[in-house]
């Protein structure tokens, strides 16, 4: 489950069961009673105006400091079942659901049609997804286009029963990847 610090310093924890919300000095709960759209929270992230994205087995819950908003598109649609997000050095927010989505704090990209489980930034400023199987690096020059540029980094473990819980940079810049133990050097991956 997600730990997240904001620009106030605040740690937000995601869970099962909600999100808590800790000041440094107390916890505060939130759940689908005070607005949440499920409680199953996967991913966390504050965009650039200070609003808190939450990414939930159900639809993406923004929250301003007083009340939650379920996010919709341009249609009213909501984006079910979100895994991972994040925000790109440009401030745009991607976000995985059974499909890759950017948003750009105007309007939704559709970036391909893969979905992700987890989403990274690396040092470079590339975006990195997985699903299952290889990592989408999506080219830190290119992240605002429409068609952002892509690398497909093939590995041993393809399908989706190697789903990834995690992605992690080390400090050796290998990618670990939480499914198998696996992690990719940028020219080998290896146990």
């Amino acid at each position: 489950m997600p730990i997240y610090e904001d620009k106030a310093g605040i740690i937000w924890l995601g869970t099962g069961g909600g999100v808590s919300r800790y000041d440094g000095k107390t916890f505060r709960n939130f759940t689908t009673s005070d607005g949440l759209t499920n409680n199953d929270v996967h991913a966390i992230v504050q965009d650039k105006t200070g609003k808190i994205w939450f990414g939930t087995r159900g639809d993406i819950t923004i929250y301003d400091g007083k009340t939650f908003t379920t996010l919709t598109d341009k249609d009213g649609k909501t984006f079910w079942n979100v895994w991972a997000i994040t925000k790109d050095k440009n401030d745009n927010i991607w976000f995985g659901t059974d499909v890759l989505w950017r948003y750009d704090g105007n309007a939704f990209t559709q970036i391909d049609q893969m979905g992700a489980g987890v989403i990274i930034n690396d040092k470079k400023g590339n975006i990195l997804t997985s699903i299952g199987g290889p990592i989408y690096r999506y080219n830190a020059q290119s992240l605002s286009d429409k068609k952002p540029e892509v690398t497909v980094i093939k590995t041993k473990y393809e399908g989706r029963r190697n789903l990834p819980f995690g992605m992690f940079w080390s400090d050796d810049n290998s990618i670990w990847i939480g499914s198998e133990r696996f992690s990719y050097d940028g020219k080998t991956h290896g146990l």
